[in-house]
């Protein structure tokens, strides 16, 4: 079975885990995989014991099929997480571009609509707060009021084609920004599913755990295939 079926299989249980119950992975998913898939393994073969000191045996039956779902949603939580932080990456890099566009755009603004008391007032109300939203809104309304109000622009040799750049900077920008804010949010659907995932495979392996040590206490052999490697 492929790591997508094991993952449709367990979706509705992860889903529905409590978020009070989620536990946050305190190790490599990677690692914690291979050590379920092992530990299904060797609990296998002491199946009968184990059953016969209270085991609910169907969490050895769960360990490979969870292990491939936990899987799924890692590789699911890794993908969002490196195309945001390559969205923080490429804003780190743009903003300060689009920051001197903004401000460019206010010093002409300001001096070609000098003279028009309402056009001066949309430009003082523009340059109003700070932020990276702030200046993100400000290009696509520096762009309509240049747009509406073109022919002082051109008086004094603005380049209009530059209020299309500044729109188009504004949806850029404002797009990075929401993946770039997404890379610091701990709410991520995905990430989610990922912890919740794990607290299923981790649960099961502690009982199954906690029981192969008790019944294998005096099994040095047996009893070591059940310690958290």
């Amino acid at each position: 079975m492929s790591y997508t079926e094991d993952f449709n299989t367990w979706k509705e249980e992860i889903e529905t885990l409590p978020k009070k119950d989620v536990k946050l992975p305190n190790q490599p998913i990677d690692e914690c995989t291979a050590s379920a898939e092992t530990l299904a393994t060797e609990a296998n073969k002491d199946r009968d014991a184990l059953a016969e000191a209270g085991l609910d045996v169907t969490f050895i039956d769960d360990l490979i099929p969870l292990a491939g779902a936990l899987r799924y949603c890692q590789a699911e939580w890794m993908s969002e997480y490196r195309a945001r932080q390559a969205a923080q990456k490429e804003w780190l890099e743009q903003s300060p571009k689009a920051y001197e566009l903004r401000d460019e755009l206010l010093h002409h603004f300001s001096f070609a609509y000098r003279d028009e008391s309402d056009l001066k007032k949309k430009v003082m109300r523009i340059r109003e707060g700070g932020g990276h939203s702030d200046m993100i809104q400000d290009l696509v309304e520096l762009a309509s009021l240049g747009e509406k109000n073109p022919e002082p622009l051109t008086k004094i040799s603005f380049d209009v084609a530059t209020l299309q750049t500044a729109r188009s900077t504004s949806h850029h920008m404002s797009e990075l920004l929401a993946d770039s804010n997404g890379s610091k949010d701990e709410s991520s659907t995905n990430k989610v599913m990922r912890d919740k995932a794990f607290t299923l495979l981790y649960n099961r392996m502690i009982e199954i755990r906690e029981c192969g040590r008790y019944v294998f206490w005096k099994n040095d052999e047996r009893r070591v295939k059940y310690l958290v490697s």
